[in-house]
């Protein structure tokens, strides 16, 4: 009696064990599948893995940029939990490459530097206010939602209803709202993000 119920509690962890592995290689297979459709580089389609994500908070956490894919992955234990379409910054304004850690998050950020100018209630300019001579008396920076500064300069990565399948911003990672908001929700300050050409 005693080895029969030593068999089945070793069966059963057996299948314990093996239906976890089965459950990981599986989304890492439904991963390899979506990285490796031919409009990887073209689509807006979002890759998530919930499991991975709900453990993202206590476990080994990154961001990890691709230049070339113009593709943004949230790694939670060396896996990938979240692949989403990003851009990044266009010819001379390229997005620096190399390791960086999220140094401030503020949900409703504005920018210093881009944005509109007024004189009076009429505006009179959009964009790069470094570049404006004339006089204005109001500046309204660009919103900047779900900001994750990554250096000093002023890259960072945030909202943005600009994300193109192509390189296009002044520098900084523009993502769609839910991915922003799950990477947001999902990092801390101190988050290592690697920026790959």
């Amino acid at each position: 009696m005693l080895s029969t119920c030593i068999y089945f509690c070793a069966l059963a962890s057996s299948v314990v064990i093996f239906s976890s592995c089965s459950s990981s290689s599986l989304s890492d297979s439904r991963y390899k599948e979506f990285k490796s459709r031919v409009d990887y580089r073209k689509t807006h389609d979002v890759y998530r893995n919930e499991s991975l994500l709900n453990k993202a908070k206590s476990a080994d956490t990154k961001v990890v940029i691709d230049l070339s894919d113009q593709r943004a992955q949230l790694l939670v234990n060396d896996r990938v939990a979240l692949d989403t379409p990003c851009s990044t910054g266009k010819a001379g304004k390229r997005t620096p490459t190399g390791n960086f850690t999220i140094k401030q998050k503020i949900v409703t950020k504005r920018s210093t530097i881009f944005g509109r100018l007024y004189r009076g209630s009429r505006r009179v300019y959009g964009g790069d206010r470094r570049k404006y001579r004339g006089r204005y008396t109001r500046f309204v920076g660009s919103a900047l939602p779900y900001w994750m500064r990554l250096t000093n300069e002023g890259i960072g990565m945030h909202y943005s209803r600009g994300v193109r399948r192509h390189a296009c911003s002044n520098g900084c990672i523009r993502l769609p709202m839910e991915p922003v908001k799950t990477i947001f929700a999902k990092t801390q300050v101190g988050t290592a993000v690697q920026i790959l050409n």
